[in-house]
């Protein structure tokens, strides 16, 4: 009896170890940013939005006084802290290349880019002595939804790395209206904690910022658009939560747009709108639908457009830009576009 006790002790024990050390599932109150997934065999362990920072990023080798070259953006921040459980058999180049492919294929640069200790650094100088938000034990470690405490120190053993396990980069695009900086920093865990040791950690930071030009829809912007891809989206033509009322800071925008179809008095038109997927299809459908209605009355009644120039229309959630299971992918799907006939 007491060799069954010291057993189902022993077993208790052993797997409390593992549910300590085991990196998926995700972090509670994590979600996937729309231009990144998980990697392969990977969960996110930290997680943390900042509503609007200013940051700075180093886009050239880190040296004691920093980097000679530097990236200052300011916006949304989101902060992601990756891990990958198996990682014998994948290596840091792997994971940087093939994250830098999928940013590349989704329409953003990789402005700077560096592999190895060598390659990232100088000898024994290190990013989060002069960019405290980048890998730093007290940044993770503020991080509002961390997995164990221990992961704070996921980067913090870089004296015991070998050379080919770290590596940087940094992208920027436009997609949607929203300017993106990202900055992914990848190394391999050497430390003293189950949860950190031999495992790839991946921080990876989204700066995202409206464009200049979201808020100053001009004749000329709407015109390029349609000659070059058929249609124009508007982010900031907004409506009251569930509702199809027009809030007062979507007039300027409408009124720009009736500018525009004044101009082309020959060319008809379609107004879609779309929705999130939040909801039953039906209801969306017909959401979508009325949103359209009611930007073309008032292009029609307010603003003297030919009824015969503009007619409309509502897909629901049918053609997302986007994913759905984020905010950020959710606030891009609801839209109302233009688009040629």
């Amino acid at each position: 009896m007491k060799l069954l006790k010291t057993i189902t002790l022993l077993f208790i024990f052993s797997t409390g170890i593992y549910a300590q050390t085991t990196i998926c599932p995700d972090v509670e109150g994590a979600e996937q940013h729309p231009l990144l997934s998980s990697y392969k065999n990977s969960c996110i362990v930290g997680y943390n939005v900042t509503k609007f920072d200013m940051v700075t990023l180093p886009i050239s080798k880190i040296t004691y006084e920093g980097a000679e070259k530097e990236l200052t953006v300011e916006g949304k921040v989101t902060d992601i802290l990756y891990g990958i459980e198996s990682s014998q058999s994948t290596t840091i180049l792997e994971v940087q290349r093939n994250y830098e492919q999928a940013l590349k294929s989704s329409g953003l640069e990789i402005i700077y880019s560096a592999f190895g200790k060598k390659g990232v650094m100088n000898n024994n100088s290190a990013i989060s002595r002069e960019y405290e938000s980048i890998a730093s034990t007290e940044y993770l470690g503020s991080f509002k939804f961390l997995k164990d405490k221990d992961y704070r120190l996921a980067f913090n053993y870089l004296g015991r790395n070998k050379d080919n396990e770290l590596a940087y980069f940094v992208a920027q695009g436009k997609r949607n209206g929203i300017d993106y900086t990202l900055m992914l920093y990848i190394n391999y865990g050497r430390g003293n904690s189950e949860l950190i040791e031999d495992k790839i950690f991946i921080q990876a930071k989204i700066i995202e910022s409206e464009s200049m030009e979201t808020g100053q829809v001009s004749i000329l912007s709407i015109d390029e658009k349609i000659k070059n891809e058929g249609k124009e989206i508007f982010h900031n033509i907004l409506f009251d939560f569930g509702s199809d009322k027009l809030t007062e800071n979507s007039y300027d925008v409408i009124k720009t747009l009736s500018d525009y179809l004044k101009a082309n008095p020959n060319q008809e038109y379609y107004i879609v709108g779309h929705t999130d997927n939040v909801g039953s299809l039906s209801a969306n459908q017909t959401l979508s639908e009325k949103r359209a209605k009611a930007v073309s009355n008032a292009l029609t009644t307010k603003y003297g457009i030919n009824e015969s120039q503009i007619s409309a229309h509502g897909v629901g959630q049918l053609s997302p830009l986007t994913i759905n299971t984020t905010e950020e992918g959710r606030a891009l799907n609801r839209r109302v576009e233009i688009v040629l006939k």
